[in-house]
C-alpha cells in the first residue's frame, strides 16, 4: 500500500463476487448509476465515425506494476529507442528503461525500497537529535524557534509524543524493578529463582520503600498471572524496555534507507538514479490504477476505460508517504519520455520540499502535459487543510494543467471517505466499487480517490488521442465546465467533455 494516511492505500472494499452486478458501473450514466458516462462517449465516437489519431502515453506515477499481469502488460508503453542490453541506448540517463523507471531502488538493483513511514515521522526523526532534550522555547535560540515549533508539530502528528512519554515511564519502572530485585536478593530466606508474583506481594519486607515500589508495578501485576515467576516477569519487563530503548536509539541513529539511492535528495536536477525494476512488493496499487485506465482482462466488465492508452510505469510510492524528490523526478521522467497525461494517485499532508514538486508540475505545464491527481481519502476539507502536491505557482495560483479529483458514489454523491474543497477539488469521479485488476489478474472492486483519478485520466487520454492538438489547459477546462452539478458536487461527464472539445476543433 502506498500512502498510509494519504491516498495511496485503498480503504477496505469489495472483492469480485457478490457485488459483480456493479462491475463496470463507473462507465455508465443512467437513472440509477451516476457514473462517468463513458458508455455515452463511446456511442458518440461510434456515431460520428471518429478515429483515434495519435497513441497517447499515460505516465502512472505510483507504486510500480506487476509486469506478469497479462491484463495490464498488454497496455504497457515500450521505449522505442531502448533495448534490454545493459546500456542506455537512447541516452536519456536511464539504463534499460523499457517500460518505465523505478526511483526507489539502488542502481545495481540490490535494494528496492518498500516501506517509508509517514512524512511527519521522517521530519520528526530528522530534527529529533537537535531538540530531543528541549522541553520549551526557553532553551531554544531565537533563530531556531520557528524550526522548533515545526518539530513539535511533527512530533505530535507522528504520534510519537505518547511513545516518548511511555518510554520515560518505562525508565522509571525499570528503576523500581531493580530496587525490588535488590531487596528480594538481600533476603536470605527467600529463594528468588522460584519466587512467584503472589509470593512477592506477600513478602514481609521492612524496607520503607517497599509499598511505593509495589505500587509502581500495580498495573502490570493486575495484567499478569500471579503464578508467574518473579525472575520470568523481570526478564520480560527488561526485554520490553530494551526494545523501547532500541527504537528510541533508532530514531536518532538509524539512517533513512532512502539515502541508499545515491542521489542528492535536495537537488531536483540530480534525477538519474534508481533502476528499471517495476515489479516490487506493494505494486498492487499501481497495477490496479493502471488497469482502471487501460486494463484488458478477459472479463470486459473489469476492462479499463481506454485500453488503447500506453502505460508508462514510474515507481515513486512506497508503503508510506512518498518523498518529494521522487515525485518530482517521476514527473520530469514522464514528461521527458513522451507522456501526454500523468496520473498521480498519491498525496500527503506534509511536504518539506513542496516547491520541488511544484517546479516539476510547472515543467509539465510548459510541455503541455496534463496531470490528474487524487484528492485524498480522509474526508477533509482541503481548502482549509494543507494537502500536497499543492500544485500552485510561486504566486499561489493553481496550475492550468493540474486536475484534482474527488470520489463519488454510484448515486452521484460525494463518497464519505473523499477529501473535498470548493477551490481545491476540481471534479469528482466514481470512487466506490470501481472495477479493475490486481496482480495475478485478480478481478476486484475498489474504492478511494486513488481509483477516481484514473477514471478522469483515462477520459483525458481519450481526448488527447482523438484531438491531439488540444492543449492540456483546454482539456481541463472542458472536463470541469461540462461536469454535471449533482448533490453539491461536479461529476465528470466524459461524453459532454468530449463534445465540448470537439466543438472547438
Amino acid at each position: 500500500m502506498c500512502c498510509v494516511g494519504g491516498v495511496c492505500a485503498f480503504p477496505p472494499s469489495h472483492a469480485a463476487g457478490s457485488d459483480d452486478v456493479y462491475a463496470g458501473w463507473h462507465k455508465q450514466y443512467n437513472d440509477s448509476l451516476k457514473g462517468a458516462n463513458v458508455v455515452g462517449l463511446n456511442q458518440y465516437i461510434f456515431s460520428r465515425h471518429l478515429k483515434s489519431r495519435k497513441p497517447v502515453v499515460v505516465g502512472v506515477i505510483d507504486s510500480g506494476i506487476d509486469t506478469s499481469c497479462v491484463s495490464v502488460t498488454k497496455a504497457l508503453w515500450t521505449n522505442p529507442k531502448e533495448k534490454p542490453n545493459g546500456r542506455d541506448d537512447d541516452r536519456n540517463g536511464y539504463v534499460d528503461d523499457l517500460h518505465g523507471w523505478n526511483f526507489l531502488g539502488t542502481r545495481d538493483g540490490s535494494f528496492n525500497m518498500v516501506s517509508a513511514g509517514t512524512e511527519e515521522y521522517r521530519e520528526f526523526k530528522r530534527l529529533y537529535p537537535k531538540y530531543k532534550h528541549v522541553r520549551d522555547t526557553s532553551g531554544v535560540a531565537p533563530a531556531d524557534r520557528a524550526e522548533y515549533a515545526y518539530y513539535t508539530v511533527m512530533r505530535r502528528k507522528a504520534k510519537i509524543n505518547s511513545y516518548l512519554m511511555f518510554y520515560q515511564i518505562s525508565v522509571q519502572k525499570q528503576q523500581s524493578l531493580a530496587s525490588v530485585d535488590s531487596i528480594v536478593k538481600a533476603m536470605p530466606a527467600v529463594a528468588a529463582d522460584t519466587l512467584t508474583l503472589r509470593g512477592l506481594i506477600a513478602l514481609p519486607v521492612s524496607d520503607s520503600r517497599w509499598d511505593t515500589l509495589l505500587q509502581a508495578m500495580t498495573t502490570d501485576l493486575y495484567r499478569t498471572p500471579l503464578t508467574t515467576k518473579w525472575t520470568d516477569y523481570l526478564s520480560r519487563q527488561r526485554a520490553d524496555h530494551r526494545l523501547m530503548e532500541r527504537r528510541i536509539w533508532g530514531i536518532e541513529h538509524d539512517k533513512d534507507k532512502r539515502l541508499l539511492m545515491g542521489d542528492d535528495i535536495n537537488n531536483a536536477a540530480d534525477r538519474h538514479y534508481g533502476n528499471n525494476t517495476l515489479t516490487v512488493d506493494g505494486c498492487d496499487h499501481g497495477t490496479f490504477v493502471a488497469s482502471v485506465i487501460a486494463g484488458q482482462p478477459a472479463d470486459m466488465r473489469y476492462a479499463g476505460i481506454f485500453p488503447e492508452a500506453r502505460i508508462m510505469v514510474v515507481r515513486v510510492s512506497p508503503n508510506g508517504d512518498e518523498y518529494d524528490k521522487d515525485v518530482a523526478s517521476g514527473i520530469y521522467y514522464a514528461v521527458d519520455n513522451g507522456a501526454r497525461v500523468i496520473n498521480l494517485s498519491l498525496g500527503k499532508y506534509t511536504s518539506p520540499q513542496a516547491r520541488m514538486v511544484n517546479d516539476a508540475i510547472a515543467y509539465a505545464a510548459r510541455h503541455d502535459v496534463l496531470i490528474v491527481a487524487a484528492a485524498g481519502n480522509n474526508a477533509l476539507n482541503i481548502d482549509s487543510t494543507a494537502y500536497f502536491p499543492s500544485a500552485v505557482d510561486s504566486l499561489g495560483n493553481p496550475f492550468p494543467n493540474y486536475i484534482r479529483v474527488g470520489a463519488s458514489t454510484p448515486a452521484g454523491t460525494r463518497s464519505s471517505l473523499s477529501n473535498y474543497g470548493l477551490h481545491k477539488v476540481d471534479i469528482y469521479a466514481p470512487g466506490e466499487l470501481v472495477a479493475g485488476v490486481f496482480p495475478g489478474d485478480e478481478l476486484s472492486l475498489q474504492q478511494g480517490t486513488s481509483v477516481a483519478a484514473p477514471v478522469v485520466t483515462a477520459i483525458a487520454a481519450m481526448m488527447r488521442a482523438y484531438y491531439p492538438k488540444a492543449k492540456a489547459a483546454q482539456i481541463k477546462e472542458a472536463l470541469v465546465a461540462t461536469a454535471r452539478r449533482l448533490n453539491g458536487i461536479a461529476l465528470v461527464d466524459a461524453e459532454a467533455a468530449f463534445r465540448q472539445l470537439a466543438g472547438r476543433r
